[in-house]
């Protein structure tokens, strides 16, 4: 589940800077920075959640949880309807299906490559997909020299690497509909580069442009000369005034709407310290945590996962090894667990497996002091019994 978190805070990210683009550059003739932009905010969104932000704090509660016994322990199901299970099916079931799409439709676009290179007949309209170009031979001598222009632009320039990003991240953040208008967003700035660089080098563009409106497009992989639905926009950005460049400084907006997001979805580390008995911060005393950090489903829920997950290395069994090993670990603020550690050790078979199983955990629900969360350090015995 908490890779579907990480997915949730990507989402959200990329909506935020996106929307910035649709509000502010989507009428903007600086086409190349729009270009830089709808690509630098696909990593950007998936970046950002993981910086930490070192705050000052950092919080040791200590707290001994009971031992758990591995082979002695019957496996505990809960009652009702697994929801997390569900979720996570659903979600990469559906991207299962669009990774699916993704590769037919790179398939069919290889596969109408290598017909044409073949000298099969292939009824396509103009396009090209990274470095090929294709222009029918129906397209008249007086037209071809501008389509050439234009595809070449996209084929230099590598405006196929865009749509595959875009389209590889389609598949992570299907459920968010501005990926797929982002999709839209790119396709047609690659379109407005083209068009520009083209109509600077042929006569009547526009002409050879409405001419070309007939055709079938190749793929959705491929930047087709003659996407329909883009025409009219695409003709009227070429004659719309150019951006002013001091418009390029708009851009800068960017800057504390991604501070604020550093600040509202990275982790963030702490200083305080604290033992089991009292918490020392700033100089002052307090008493326990108020609220103790407590994996999802309780205790039952936490040796239902520890038993499900955890295999007693046959190596150990062969040597006929077994003993209690205490694995320190960290809930942080946001329940995330970090600092997984062997504090008492037993043999290095049975130490790595009981350490792996911990740091795979899921998200606990974080402790709480004065009514905010806090970092705890935990103290897990794991009892391997043959």
């Amino acid at each position: 589940m908490e890779q579907l978190f990480y997915l949730a805070k990507v989402g959200i990210l990329y909506a935020v800077l996106y929307s910035i683009y649709f509000l502010f550059f989507r009428n903007n003739t600086n086409f190349q920075a729009n270009r830089i932009y709808l690509l630098i905010i696909i990593p950007l969104s998936f970046v950002l959640p993981f910086i930490n932000i070192n705050i000052g704090l950092t919080s040791e509660f200590q707290v001994n949880l009971p031992a758990i016994e591995i082979n002695t322990l019957k496996r505990i199901t809960s009652a009702g309807f697994d929801w997390e299970t569900w979720i996570i099916s659903l979600y990469v079931l559906v991207s299962g299906v669009l990774l699916s799409f993704f590769f037919v439709n790179f398939i069919k676009t290889v596969r109408i490559i290598l017909h044409i290179k073949q000298g099969k007949q292939v009824d396509c309209a103009p396009f090209s997909f990274f470095s090929f170009i294709h222009i029918p031979s129906y397209i008249k001598e007086e037209d071809r020299a501008a389509i050439v222009y234009h595809e070449q632009t996209h084929s230099t320039q590598w405006h196929s690497l865009d749509i595959m990003i875009y389209e590889i991240s389609k598949v992570l953040l299907w459920w968010n509909p501005l990926i797929w208008m982002g999709l839209h967003s790119v396709k047609s700035n690659h379109e407005f580069i083209a068009d520009k660089l083209a109509s600077e080098k042929a006569d009547k563009y526009s002409s050879v442009l409405v001419a070309q409106l007939l055709g079938v497009n190749c793929s959705v992989l491929a930047n087709n000369f003659n996407y329909e639905p883009l025409i009219k926009k695409r003709i009227m950005m070429m004659k719309i005034k150019k951006s002013n460049r001091l418009s390029i400084f708009k851009y800068a907006l960017v800057v504390p709407v991604i501070t604020f997001s550093v600040f509202a979805t990275a982790q963030k580390e702490g200083k305080e310290v604290v033992n089991s008995n009292h918490v020392v911060k700033e100089g002052k005393v307090y008493d326990k945590v108020d609220v103790m950090p407590e994996f999802n489903g309780g205790m039952d829920a936490l040796i239902n996962y520890m038993v499900t997950n955890i295999n007693y290395p046959e190596a150990a069994k062969e040597k006929n090894i077994e003993g209690k090993v205490l694995v320190g670990f960290m809930v942080d603020a946001k329940g995330n667990i970090k600092e997984v550690k062997v504090v008492e050790s037993v043999d290095e078979l049975l130490d790595k497996e009981a350490v792996r199983v911990v740091e795979n955990m899921p998200k606990w629900k974080p402790g709480e002091k004065d009514g905010k969360k806090v970092n705890v350090e935990m103290t897990l015995p794991i009892s391997f019994k043959l």
